[in-house]
């Protein structure tokens, strides 16, 4: 009966944490939002997790969950060869447009000094990792990509550019708009064009 309450009390602050962020964006997340936001002593939330970052990786790994669905639905509703691949990266463009907050989060502890005991965050994110090395293979095997292609190296490639031209078209969003008549979602597909058809056949 303890083990339960305890386990119940964790997935409530998880729960007020993910109300919390969705409220005030990442940058301003803090333990003392979700301590008001539950009316409990702060040192419940330390009873159980050892830092902010412990308790955003626990939101994080809804937030990770969330993008695989993405991308398992791009590659399932795409054709097979180049453009599933470009269907899965363009999942990320349209998932930090649907869930903005929860993008904000992923990137943020992407940062050096993030560190976490999360054994569900370090799961979730492998998970991310494995469908997109898989999907690569998947792709090399069945004579779309070069055979010499390193997976692994693709999908971190991919990951660190995509998430860089995200936040790169965001913060130039207005200028890229007003001065040139570019549109943010037709630029994305041009990186995305440009990486994929870098490792065709």
């Amino acid at each position: 009966m303890k083990h339960t309450k305890s386990i119940l009390r964790k997935e409530q602050i998880i729960n007020a944490a993910d109300i919390v962020l969705q409220n005030v964006g990442v940058n301003d997340f803090t333990i003392d939002k979700v301590v008001d936001y539950l009316s409990i002593a702060k040192g419940t939330v330390y009873k159980y997790f050892q830092s902010k970052d412990d308790v955003l990786a626990e939101v994080a790994t809804k937030a990770l969950h969330q993008l695989l669905n993405y991308f398992k639905m791009s590659e399932r509703n795409s054709p097979k060869g180049p453009q599933q691949t470009k269907a899965i990266i363009m999942s990320s463009y349209h998932y930090s447009i649907d869930y903005a907050r929860y993008f904000e989060l992923i990137v943020y502890l992407e940062r050096p000094e993030f560190k976490t005991n999360s054994e569900s965050h370090k799961k979730a994110s492998k998970g991310v990792s494995e469908f997109f090395v898989e999907h690569i293979e998947r792709q090399k095997a069945e004579g779309f990509f070069k055979r010499d292609l390193n997976a692994l190296l693709m999908n971190y490639i991919c990951w660190g550019t995509c998430m860089g031209m995200m936040q790169f078209l965001e913060s130039k969003r207005a200028f890229l708009s007003h001065e040139h008549n570019l549109s943010i979602e037709e630029l994305m597909h041009s990186y995305v064009d440009v990486f994929v058809d870098g490792m065709t056949i």
